[in-house]
């Protein structure tokens, strides 16, 4: 009996999806973009009353070198994630992250904690490159000193 649920154990594990792994994106021309902020103008707001208080940062063409030299010639699932602990944010709601992408990887948005999808294809290459134009949306109420958003990649693996 123990054997037979040992076996149904290992078989279960070895069917599961591929966890997520973190992509190296250390090959990108520039390791930090610095963006300043501005204050959202109240024509921009979409009638949200909390525009006094809206901030937006934006960064365009930004390539990201992604190394995907293990999952060449496979299939996968991309992610871009953003972590759930932000340095300089005083509240995961005072953030949403949005992008448009400039080649094959999906436009999209995320916030603290999340990650959105952004490729879901055959990896064709060592170094999947992309270049995409960010928009930080912020609340300055609750934004502190030294705010530092790194959005990062992963992937999932097909089987």
């Amino acid at each position: 009996m123990k054997r037979a649920l040992l076996a149904a154990l290992a078989f279960a594990a070895g069917c599961a999806i591929a966890a997520p792994v973190r992509l190296d994106d250390s090959a990108s021309p520039r390791a930090r973009v610095d963006v300043a902020p501005r204050w959202l103008a109240e024509h921009e707001s979409s009638g949200n009353r909390d525009w006094l208080h809206a901030m937006v940062a934006e960064a365009a063409n930004v390539e990201v070198r992604l190394d995907t030299r293990a999952y060449a010639g496979r299939r996968g699932r991309i992610y871009l994630a953003v972590p759930a602990q932000v340095p300089g944010l005083l509240s995961p709601t005072a953030l949403r992250v949005s992008w448009l992408s400039r080649g094959v990887f999906a436009s999209g948005e995320a916030v603290p904690g999340s990650r959105t999808l952004v490729y879901d294809g055959a990896i064709a290459g060592p170094y999947t490159v992309v270049r995409l134009d960010f928009r930080f949306d912020l609340d300055s109420r609750y934004v502190g000193p030294g705010l530092r958003v790194d959005p990062y990649f992963e992937i999932e693996p097909a089987p």
